[in-house]
């Protein structure tokens, strides 16, 4: 939605396009995904060890107080009850560099993502080469995927820390997600090279290789990792998978069962596991194919009620488990199953389907807009999400619509659906700081305008925005920051140069 008018075509081709390759999510395999909550678990264990001399100050006895109550509700689990508290102490100790780097940490942990990156970029305004707030930053734009910004806090981290070996798995992690696997490579040994005893970034490097399809290398660092750490959980699943790919399955099964005896909750192991068994060894006995199959139901039986308390029952679980229990013999088990598998099949086949004629449909209902189509655009939109219930950008263009029609009561509704389903996206966000706006509502734009900001950095329209409220409300010291930041971000821009001028009385300057 653009600020220089409410026309159709306006506000939906002003910022339809500008998020290409920026927040683009990483992908969302099991290794990728488990990787990722390390380094999680690693910023939270960073923050709350730190012992360097910036983090440290002397606080009111109040200040330490409630940061002692914020650590007894995090050990309870009370994620909200530790964030006031440490809100509480921030208020009395406000330069406290240590109680910025917890609440961060916390923040992040419980999913408040927008205000874990405000919590670390207040620490590193304390103080400004902090590694852990650095770190803490980047993975909290990579939790709202704002990749650009991510990978920005991460080589920024590196430069200024270039003996610290944190920086570097963390760009490694990040480059695996992103495919980049001899970058990755190149970072995650530099990272081990500084602290070779690193298990978590010995995997990591393990994980680039197989990804790469360097098998060898790959098998070679995970037999590094276990030779110093045997139970090392992730070490044995990933050789697993290797030897399994490879129809090795003598030497995969003992990885696999592994895994499972350290973590009975770990699916994806039990997963591995149920389809190693499956496999029947050259020259077995009815006998041994009958107990590796009964082994094979047991791995499998807890996925399936996992995914059935979830309601997120998966073909391949059902599928793999209808296998096994018609190869020990449980034939009412195995059909009653087969029959689940079907039915979540053209679910998920179904489910395909739709999203893809629900993306479709919203392109159309893009270009129906771009004639100035407004109700045939609609009515696409409206298929769409027929089609597809989920769909945000649908939901975002119907406000836009409707906001550029007048109809803010139906474009609050449509933007408000978009926010459900992409809580963290900075289109949705600055499409309803417009409609607040617009609606008289300044405090809640504002406040949806910053969150923009804070997910999206370089978001210039939505730093105009500010800066236009912040000059109604005649504060002229904090629109100027903001138009300065629009400027600064788009310096061709002549509206952002003229609304500078505007407030600080200087003439506007052509780039």
């Amino acid at each position: 939605m653009s600020k220089r008018g409410a026309s159709i075509v306006n506000v939906i081709i002003s910022r339809m396009n500008w998020r290409a390759g920026k927040f683009v999510p990483g992908r969302n395999n099991f290794t990728s995904v488990l990787l990722t909550r390390l380094l999680v678990a690693a910023i939270f264990a960073l923050a709350f060890s730190c012992t360097n001399i910036e983090a440290r100050q002397a606080s009111p006895a109040s200040a330490e107080k409630f940061k002692q109550d914020a650590h007894s509700s995090i050990a309870n689990g009370q994620w909200d009850a530790a964030i006031q508290s440490y809100e509480k102490a921030i208020a009395l100790a406000p330069n406290d560099l240590s109680l910025r780097l917890e609440l961060g940490a916390v923040l992040l942990k419980s999913g408040q993502l927008t205000d874990s990156i405000a919590a670390f970029q207040e620490a590193l305004r304390i103080a400004p080469h902090n590694l852990t707030a650095e770190l803490g930053l980047a993975q909290g734009y990579r939790a709202v995927r704002n990749n650009e910004e991510a990978k920005r806090a991460l080589e920024r981290a590196i430069r200024e820390h270039p003996k610290s070996p944190e920086p570097l798995a963390a760009i490694g992690e990040f480059e695996i997600q992103q495919q980049t696997y001899d970058a990755a490579i190149g970072h995650l040994k530099a990272s081990l090279a500084l602290a070779p005893a690193n298990a978590e970034t010995r995997n990591l490097l393990a994980a680039a290789y197989k990804a790469k399809g360097d098998l060898p290398s790959a098998l070679a660092e995970l037999e590094k990792v276990l030779v110093r750490d045997p139970d090392n959980a992730l070490a044995h699943f990933l050789r697993a998978e290797i030897y399994s790919d490879q129809n090795k399955d003598a030497l995969a099964l003992p990885d696999a069962q592994k895994v499972v005896a350290l973590q009975p909750q770990n699916l994806r192991g039990r997963t591995i596991l149920g389809k190693i068994l499956l496999r029947t060894p050259e020259g077995a006995s009815q006998g041994e194919i009958s107990k590796r199959c009964s082994e094979a139901v047991a791995a499998l039986e807890p996925i399936a009620e996992s995914e059935a308390q979830a309601k997120t029952a998966s073909s391949e679980t059902l599928f793999l488990l209808s296998r096994a229990y018609r190869c020990a013999g449980q034939a009412e088990q195995a059909e009653k199953t087969a029959a689940e598998f079907e039915t979540a099949s053209q679910k998920e086949r179904s489910a395909k389907e739709n999203e893809a004629q629900a993306n479709h449909l919203v392109q159309q209902a893009n270009d129906a807009a771009l004639t100035n189509d407004f109700q045939g655009a609609v009515n696409l939109l409206q298929q769409a999400l027929v089609k597809d219930p989920n769909s945000g950008a649908a939901y975002s263009i119907l406000a836009k619509l409707y906001y550029s029609a007048g109809n803010l009561e139906k474009a609050s509704e449509a933007i408000s659906e978009a926010l459900v389903r992409g809580p963290h996206h900075p289109d949705f966000l600055y499409v309803q700081g417009k409609i607040l706006e617009r609606q008289g509502k300044s405090d809640e734009a504002l406040a949806s305008f910053e969150q923009t900001t804070l997910i999206n950095p370089r978001e210039s329209d939505a730093y105009f925005e500010i800066g236009a409220i912040y000059q109604k409300r005649n504060d002229r010291p904090r629109a100027i920051a903001a138009y300065k930041k629009a400027v600064e971000i788009s310096p061709d821009d002549p509206d952002y140069r003229k609304a500078l001028a505007s407030v600080s009385g200087a003439k506007p300057v052509s780039p």
